[in-house]
């Protein structure tokens, strides 16, 4: 029963008394002891604890409150005293259907803007977050026939990396593990169930060495997929590079207009001015001319429809490399000697980590709404509230038992 307060109403705040009616039905013992069996005609009531006022959401403008003495209850053969703890948890001053709302906040909100919107404190929406725990259901991807995972790291803090896992088919993430460590990533790859690790066909890394051993030692049979994305990032990189190499060498630190070196196909064609002064820099640098052909033949060898003619392209980039004079340019060939087998797996069915790279804008949107992070543990529940679908969330148990009994009040709902 419930029964408006109008003694106890105050601008902007509503108070409700809740009565417990001779009606309610006496429940099992929370212990399982011997003694009692949990039968409940071993159970009696105890008295009433003490009162306790509980936030319970707003309506409007208006903040609602509970005055709540939760009913006792004592085993007969044990001794053992319990109370009712339907509508909030015996520590909290808050309902269940409102600690509810507060953990949907966290998935849009930061962890202080929650605080302040449920009129609750910081430390107590931290507590909150640090209980939840954010993993993945395996049982959701029983019924599908192949799956592709979809791994790539990106910065916690600083120079600080953590791992994300997307599931590539339906676009899920699977988990964003506390580092970029090899050890990380097989611990997590260990743990997928056997019946799991048989559908996964691919997996799509960056040209990261620890990756892929920590793949293949998990997974072996699974097929490995460097993801062109990076291969080409990396190809653009090693001619900045050379730039920088270039201004401070012959150049007398004269800035070379690096933009033009990444110009589209498309403009290429329209921006004529462009491209004279493309070919005229080029003219004026030599050294640079030979790293930009071997970008220009890497996106080539990606333009090719065909595994084999991917295979053939790659086979002539590679040879032009070697016959280079420049030590720099054979370390590079080397490394595509290396990945040559994973580079050529993207021709098969054109997988990528673009999935993986879009999670990243949006854990970017998270980071810069909750104004950073200290602790890894709690931005990677921070993150996953945010990114991962709601029915991976599981919360404590202290939120989810009893919450049916909350939302019949219709305010709480």
């Amino acid at each position: 029963m419930i029964e408006e307060r109008k003694d106890l109403r105050k601008e902007g705040e509503i108070y409700f008394e809740v009565k417990y009616s001779k009606k309610v039905k006496i429940p099992e013992c929370p212990y399982k002891c011997k003694g009692c069996k949990d039968k409940r005609e071993y159970i009696v009531r105890n008295g009433k604890a003490k009162e306790r006022i509980i936030k319970a959401g707003k309506v409007g403008t208006q903040r609602i409150y509970l005055i709540h003495r939760p009913q006792r209850y004592m085993c007969k053969k044990t001794g053992k005293t319990f109370r009712d703890e339907k509508i909030s948890y015996r520590w909290q001053r808050i309902t269940r259907a409102e600690t509810e709302n507060i953990v949907k906040g966290l998935r849009k909100m930061s962890i202080s803007a929650t605080a302040k919107e449920f009129g609750v404190s910081v430390r107590t929406v931290s507590n909150l977050l640090d209980s939840i725990e954010v993993k993945v259901d395996w049982t959701k991807f029983q019924d599908m026939e192949d799956i592709k995972l979809g791994i790539d790291e990106h910065s916690f803090r600083g120079f600080k990396m953590v791992t994300t896992i997307v599931e590539l088919n339906t676009s899920n993430t699977i988990a964003i593990l506390k580092s970029d460590k090899k050890e990380e990533l097989k611990g997590f790859l260990n743990k997928i169930p056997y019946e799991i690790k048989q559908k996964i066909t691919e997996v799509a890394i960056d040209m990261r060495a620890s990756f892929k051993n920590a793949v293949k030692e998990e997974l072996p049979g699974v097929k490995v997929v460097a993801d062109h994305f990076h291969v080409v990032k990396d190809a653009q990189k090693k001619l900045r590079e050379s730039i920088k190499i270039e201004e401070e060498v012959t150049n007398n630190n004269k800035k070379i207009p690096v933009k033009l070196f990444f110009l589209n196909g498309k403009k290429l064609l329209k921006e004529k001015k462009k491209v004279k002064k493309l070919y005229k820099t080029l003219k004026e640098h030599p050294y640079l001319k030979e790293y930009y052909r071997y970008l220009l033949m890497l996106k080539w060898m990606y333009k090719a429809e065909t595994y084999e003619e991917g295979k053939r392209r790659l086979h002539i980039l590679i040879e032009k490399m070697e016959e280079s004079e420049d030590p720099q340019v054979w370390r590079w060939a080397k490394t595509y000697i290396r990945w040559e087998k994973e580079i050529l797996q993207y021709f098969v069915n054109r997988t990528t980590t673009a999935k993986v790279e879009g999670r990243h804008t949006h854990i970017k949107l998270i980071k810069r709404i909750s104004f950073g992070f200290k602790e890894v543990l709690r931005y990677t529940k921070k993150v996953l509230l945010g990114v991962m679908p709601e029915r991976f969330i599981k919360l404590p148990n202290f939120i989810t038992e009893g919450t049916t009994y909350c939302k019949q009040l219709s305010f709480l709902s």
